[in-house]
């Protein structure tokens, strides 16, 4: 050994490692690789709030309660609206998460608006145990249970 330095043993190798996992880390946040609750398949079981409207995005368009829909599963890109009779597909969906306190979390579903750079905005709050949700939009409020696999 040099005189003057000091031989940090594995404690040059540990630096490395956290120093990695942090780059990593940085990594995949700026990548927006960030987990996403709301994405599977849920129920819906309720419908709290029911308004009419001259302009209903796709979303509160399919979940109304004259559509029969009973189930909406959201995708990384996607949502798949399913009722007895019919199968309604959204795509170029895009969301948005913030985490709450007491580990709720709110995640705001940005769908594409026809003819229009502007995206609708219907937000769900999920609650700590990612078992239930409600998906709220301007004209309607609707409880959501998770379809566990």
């Amino acid at each position: 050994m040099m005189e003057g330095t000091v031989d940090m043993g594995d404690q040059d190798s540990t630096v490395g490692i956290r120093r990695s996992a942090t780059v990593v880390l940085v990594t995949l946040i700026a990548a927006g690789c960030t987990h996403n609750p709301l994405l599977g398949k849920w129920s819906i079981s309720q419908r709290e709030k029911e308004m009419s409207a001259s302009y209903l995005d796709e979303l509160t368009a399919n979940v109304k309660g004259s559509t029969g829909a009973t189930e909406i599963d959201f995708h990384k890109h996607s949502i798949v609206i399913t009722s007895p009779t019919s199968e309604h597909q959204e795509s170029g969906v895009e969301y948005s998460i913030q985490e709450l306190d007491g580990g709720a979390i709110d995640v705001r579903i940005l769908q594409p608006r026809k003819g229009d750079t502007v995206k609708d905005i219907d937000v769900c709050h999920i609650d700590a145990s990612g078992k239930r949700a409600q998906l709220e939009s301007a004209t309607e409020v609707v409880d959501l249970a998770r379809i566990e696999k």
